[in-house]
């Protein structure tokens, strides 16, 4: 807070109520001088938000014109401040807007059945130990015209012979699909990720795959070079440790993770360590920190190199160039990315000889973020990260404007009391930023993932410095010794340090309540809570305080249960899950459609399999049909069983995994193969007025990115929808 705020608020408390609070509101606004530029990317966020929430897209002239209006209310940011937000939230928008034009691309809306695929390849990842994945620009597809090809399909494979390379150009058989439509009405929408990659299809390899030609031009050569060196380094990893650490090691080293075990996998989920095994901004840091560091140190053994030069500088710009390389090593997205910006704004600050860890260089950070790829800000990794270091940065300047004048203490005399207190010291920060952290990303992860990890800060307390200190320090030791020869020791170094976080992990996940999840609280509550976090992190003085009535306020209506819907149809009607007298959901199939019943579940707050939840009572089922009563309402649902009359006697809601075509007119309600064809997966809700039907596709809206699903014998390409005519 300035001067002259708290002098005002000295004033102000001798006034009466109505002076004083009017006094107090003048001096909390004064202390917001300068931070205007701090809820730039709130407001590019809140716009993108509203572009993805429309019901159908925009025309062209509106969005175009958004962004023009958002520019010119930039330049009245120091007359009227409010324009400030209010030009973020237009540019926003319009961004938005502008980024899904200029990614927009044919995509297939039908399936192909095998058909020949030849193309370049983008990108090669390893999906499982046994199968990739790789993303092909297609040149040609069997019975596809020319101007309806994707710009991009992907594909799964099997690991057969050498890994083809980013350039080379392929030939070979698949199977392809349209982008998927969400495995439930509201769900994650995969198709849309899918689409801002450039993605019009997907598919599955099923010949061998020849190379016909291999030209691969500079871009593709480095990507060549350094998925060469990564495959390279796994194998000398797996060479020198055992499984599991040495799967566990690969993915902190290269972005590797298709060989850890499903119980390692599972056992940091539970914790809430997951995030270790994804290469983002703990990992930056300690990598590029870590270099930071070591060069600083070794500069300032010579005095006069570093009395008289910039030491500090140099040591950023090898820190940034050790960040670009693990990013580009890694290769694991967006989410390394991102990581690599914030760290980029925060060593330029060095070089510049300006303060590093600052709000003002997260909100550069976010911005170049949002203005490269706008559709991050409605991804879970994004809003989690940002919102962490929004968190820790803001508590790391208040600290440091409260300790400006620390209180001396003596330390203790004994070295092995100074010990104790550093280990107890380190153990707190730990605990405290874990808290932090965790508790900031915790909002958007309820939302996205339901999961609770009630643990979570004590794992991450205990776990961290774990890493911090042993695992990746030994790790980039060991990079740089690969070379030589010289990596075995550093890499059992490490391996000590994983077998301890391991452990910790599991006793964590062992731990009463620890696998908790919850459903997914409604949408306006997540946006009350993040507000809540957002104020309290930058707006400064008593005013910062405000932020917990949102905060408190979307708490409140998180915890009010959602309209649940009694009846969930999969998007080809392969299951049906109905909701039992607890609320719990009971899958028709033990069996089938295990990806969208699992999803189900999680959305449901259930963390059980589709086995368990299929034993359930619920269903009762003799052959083909299984019957259920829910609400009174007699339901049935048919498998396998076309060309076969039906019994229509009594049925209120029939749902078959095959055409009806004229069968049981007269019932209520029918939902069969053609109705999850046209509009995806189906939800149904009992109501006291009668039965309502939610559809996946009616939900998603007439955007580009959704699918309108045509027969197959006719065509199998599509164009991007247009809907400025609406």
């Amino acid at each position: 807070m300035s001067a002259g705020a708290v002098e005002q608020v000295k004033r102000a408390s001798g006034l009466p109520a109505l002076p004083r609070a009017s006094a107090l509101v003048r001096a909390g606004l004064e202390a917001q001088a300068g931070r205007a530029p701090l809820w730039w990317p709130v407001g590019l966020a809140a716009g993108i938000g509203c572009y993805f929430a429309l019901p159908q897209e925009p025309v062209p002239a509106l969005s175009l014109g958004l962004a023009a209006i958002g520019l010119a209310l930039a330049a009245f940011r120091r007359v009227v401040p409010v324009l400030f937000l209010l030009a973020a939230l237009a540019l926003g928008f319009g961004f938005a807007a502008i980024r899904s034009q200029m990614v927009a691309t044919p995509f297939l809306a039908a399936s192909t059945g095998e058909v020949a695929v030849t193309g370049e390849v983008v990108e090669v990842r390893r999906a499982a130990a046994r199968r990739l994945a790789i993303v092909v620009e297609p040149s040609s597809i069997e019975g596809i015209a020319a101007e309806s090809l994707p710009k991009r399909i992907r594909l799964t494979a099997m690991a057969r012979g050498d890994r083809p390379k980013p350039g080379m150009v392929l030939a070979f058989r698949a199977r392809l699909q349209p982008l998927p439509a969400p495995v439930m009405p509201g769900g994650y929408d995969y198709g849309r990720a899918l689409w801002f990659e450039g993605v019009g299809a997907t598919g599955r390899v099923t010949s061998d795959i020849t190379v016909v030609g291999d030209e691969p031009n500079l871009v593709q050569r480095i990507a060549g070079a350094l998925a060469d060196l990564r495959h390279l380094m796994g194998l000398r990893i797996h060479a020198a440790l055992e499984e599991p650490y040495a799967s566990f090691a690969e993915a902190l080293i290269t972005g590797e993770r298709s060989t850890i075990p499903p119980e390692i996998n599972r056992s940091l989920l539970v914790s809430g360590l997951f995030h270790i095994l994804s290469i983002s901004g703990l990992h930056m840091w300690l990598v590029a920190g870590g270099v930071f560091w070591a060069v600083r140190a070794a500069l300032a053994l010579w005095p006069a190199l570093a009395l008289r030069w910039p030491i500090r500088s140099w040591a950023a710009a090898a820190g940034l160039a050790a960040g670009l390389f693990y990013m580009l090593l890694a290769d694991s997205g967006v989410a390394t990315l991102r990581s690599f910006i914030m760290i980029a704004v925060v060593f330029f600050a060095m070089m510049m000889e300006r303060p590093a860890l600052s709000t003002r260089n997260l909100a550069i950070a976010a911005l170049l973020v949002l203005a490269l790829e706008p559709e991050a800000a409605v991804t879970a990794s994004f809003q989690m990260s940002f919102l962490a270091v929004l968190g820790l940065v803001a508590f790391y300047e208040a600290w440091s404007r409260r300790s400006a004048q620390p209180v001396q203490v003596p330390p203790p005399r004994h070295w092995s009391l100074r010990l104790a207190r550093w280990g107890l010291s380190a153990l707190a920060v730990s605990l405290l930023t874990s808290l932090i952290a965790g508790a900031a990303s915790s909002v958007p992860a309820a939302y996205h993932f339901g999961r609770l990890s009630p643990y979570g800060v004590l794992a991450n307390g205990l776990a961290i410095p774990v890493v911090g200190v042993i695992v990746m320090p030994a790790a980039l030791l060991s990079a740089v010794l690969m070379p030589f020869g010289l990596e075995a020791l550093p890499l059992a170094v490490m391996a000590q340090g994983l077998r301890a976080v391991t452990v910790i992990s599991d006793a964590i996940a062992a731990l009463p309540g620890a696998d908790a999840v919850a459903p997914q609280p409604a949408l306006g509550a997540i946006v009350l809570m993040a507000g809540g976090v957002i104020s309290l992190s930058i707006l400064a003085g008593p005013l910062r305080w405000a932020g917990l009535l949102p905060l408190a306020l979307g708490g409140a209506l998180a915890l009010q249960p959602q309209p649940m819907p009694d009846i969930l149809v999969d998007r080809m009607a392969t299951n049906v899950a109905i909701r039992d007298g607890a609320g719990l959901l009971v899958p028709a199939s033990p069996r089938r459609a295990r990806f969208s019943v699992e999803k189900w579940l999680a959305a449901n707050g259930e963390e059980v399999s589709l086995a368990q939840s299929a034993r359930r009572p619920g269903w009762r089922c003799a052959g083909q049909r299984c019957e259920a009563q829910v609400k009174s309402r007699r339901v049935v649902y048919l498998s396998g069983a076309e060309g076969r009359p039906v019994d229509c006697a009594g049925i209120d809601i029939l749902i078959a995994d095959f055409p009806l075509r004229g069968q049981c007119r007269k019932v209520p309600l029918r939902l069969d193969r053609f109705d999850v064809w046209r509009s995806g997966a189906q939800a149904v809700f009992i109501e006291a007025d009668g039965l309502r039907v939610e559809t996946a596709r009616g939900n998603q809206g007439a955007r580009p990115w959704v699918v309108s699903p045509q027969p197959r014998n006719s065509t199998a390409g599509a164009r991007p929808r247009d809907d400025t005519s609406h």
